[in-house]
């Protein structure tokens, strides 16, 4: 069963207060006060995060982590931001390529991969900008959005509600990344091999299965993914 998708969560910082210093009637200093430390900051934590909603909804579950209610060790925070630094993708629209980059410590990239990829079709929303990656999952079921399930009823065909994990009718194929671009935009596998390559897509990135689902192993929530035309 695919594991639960994450999203990347960053504890708030505490505030400090200080107390009043009342002034001694018949003295010409203040008495001394002691004031209270500030409150530290929780270590970066992971913490599950609801399918979808652009980057405004992601920026804003940015809180302490509510899976243990323990701040995680730094080590464990400095393991997960090289892990999600480690690689950033670009999706050119126009040439249907998807371009995989390893960030070297130098502040250089190295093209890792270059992937040719389904894009959306000249009729439908793409993605655009720059964004990062929310949540990924292996073997995802498919519940098509409301707006396919109206085209797909114009055309005479309609759309179950729900397709399970690893059936034929599953568009999404054997991995799934979501993205904080906006609400039902991905980067997924295919049932259609035939469609890569092609400007097909009802919004998302349509990658060959095998392909994409290494790729998404090598990357981690948190990893940049950059739109251009």
């Amino acid at each position: 069963m695919r594991p639960k998708e994450v999203a990347f969560v960053q504890g708030t910082t505490g505030t400090s207060t200080q107390e009043p210093v009342a002034k001694a009637a018949a003295k010409p200093s203040a008495a001394p006060v002691a004031v209270k430390p500030a409150a530290s900051a929780p270590a970066m934590a992971y913490a599950p995060v609801a399918d979808g909603g652009g980057l405004d909804r992601f920026l804003a579950t940015l809180a302490p982590s509510q899976t243990t209610g323990e701040p995680v060790a730094p080590e464990d925070a400095a393991a997960y931001n090289a892990r999600k630094n480690h690689y950033s993708i670009e999706v050119h629209l126009s040439q249907r390529k998807l371009f995989l980059y390893e960030n070297l410590p130098d502040g250089s990239r190295h093209l890792a991969r270059s992937y040719v990829v389904a894009v959306p079709g000249r009729d439908m929303e793409a993605p655009q900008g720059w964004g990062v990656v929310t949540g990924i999952s292996f073997e995802p079921s498919w519940r098509p959005t409301p707006a396919m399930k109206e085209r797909a009823l114009k055309k005479g065909k309609p759309l179950p509600e729900y397709v399970g994990p690893g059936v034929k009718d599953n568009p999404m194929g054997p991995f799934k990344i979501i993205l904080s671009h906006g609400y039902g935009f991905r980067i997924h596998g295919n049932n259609n091999p035939n469609s890569i390559g092609r400007p097909v897509t009802s919004g998302c990135i349509r990658m060959r299965n095998d392909e994409g689902k290494d790729m998404a192993k090598l990357i981690d929530v948190g990893t940049e993914v950059v739109f251009l035309d």
